[in-house]
């Protein structure tokens, strides 16, 4: 017969039984999680390899079999969603990134992202949505400002637009002017389509040129030749078109807008000798043939 000690002590045994067992258990599902996410990342070091040399289909599946490994992991989807994108599979990319996007939980810079992709391949109402989604996430987020305002701008709400390029603007440091000034000229890009001319002259009057790369002062000038052009100062608009050409002799776009400035100041045969240069550039420059037919009917 058992007495009050053995019972007891049989009791602590079962108990403490359980509890390794239930240790046990615990250790075993570790384990096997490290070795699942330890044979995922080789599965995805293989596909970030294949990804590099071009292999693109065998990189998807070297992804898909980490996916299988540690299906809760956003960084594989991502691999995945770039993988389909190459191959150009719209579809795939999208849907593989809305996985990445869920199983982030909803991280901003992944709804960002999805809806960057929704907006490259024109799914607009998609990818207003996720961006919305981003900027209640981050309303610091300035990329999801832009590409908001980019969405705006598609839809023709205009005002909208605005109020994220001012909020980017306002965000922006000083030192880092050339994104400040590409904002700045969406802002008169804008105010050109409102028609609103004389705040988009406000807007490139105070861009500093000199602080900027070649490039992008040629499209202030181009941009300020526009404005200048639809304010009727064509000698001012033409002015600044031979600044642009100033720092690229051959760049088309600014040997066009001049055709189209001196066809507007009835010069034809400098309209004509800068429709030839834009053609000599670019022969099949669809807007310079028509441009040229309409010189030429002209004169």
């Amino acid at each position: 017969m058992k007495t009050i000690s053995d019972k007891l002590f049989s009791s602590l045994l079962v108990s403490g039984l359980l509890v390794c067992s239930f240790a046990g258990c615990q250790w075993l599902n570790f384990q096997s999680s490290v070795g699942n996410w330890e044979r995922s990342r080789s599965f995805m070091h293989a596909g970030d390899s294949a990804m590099k040399s071009g292999q693109h289909a065998k990189a998807i599946k070297q992804f898909e079999e980490a996916a299988k490994l540690t299906p809760n992991d956003p960084v594989i989807y991502q691999r995945l969603s770039e993988g389909n994108r190459k191959l150009g599979h719209s579809t795939g990319a999208i849907n593989q990134l809305a996985r990445a996007v869920e199983t982030s939980d909803y991280d901003a810079q992944l709804l960002f992202k999805f809806a960057s992709l929704n907006y490259q391949y024109g799914n607009l109402p998609q990818a207003f949505q996720a961006v919305n989604h981003a900027i209640q996430e981050d309303p610091q987020l300035i990329e999801a400002r832009i590409l908001r305002a980019d969405v705006y701008v598609e839809q023709s709400a205009y005002s909208k637009a605005l109020q994220d390029l001012h909020f980017v603007l306002g965000v922006l440091g000083e030192e880092d002017i050339q994104r400040q000034v590409e904002m700045q000229l969406k802002v008169a890009e804008i105010y050109i389509q409102q028609q609103r001319f004389q705040s988009a002259l406000s807007i490139v009057t105070t861009i500093a040129v000199t602080k900027i790369e070649d490039e992008q002062v040629i499209k202030v000038y181009q941009i300020h030749s526009l404005i200048l052009q639809q304010l009727n100062r064509l000698k001012d608009a033409q002015e600044k078109l031979e600044l642009a050409l100033k720092l690229d002799g051959d760049h088309v776009e600014t040997y066009y807008r001049l055709a189209e400035v001196h066809t507007a100041a009835n010069n034809m045969p400098g309209a004509a000798l800068a429709i030839r240069q834009t053609l000599a550039l670019s022969p099949s420059h669809q807007a310079a043939l028509q441009l040229s037919q309409r010189i030429s009917d002209l004169r």
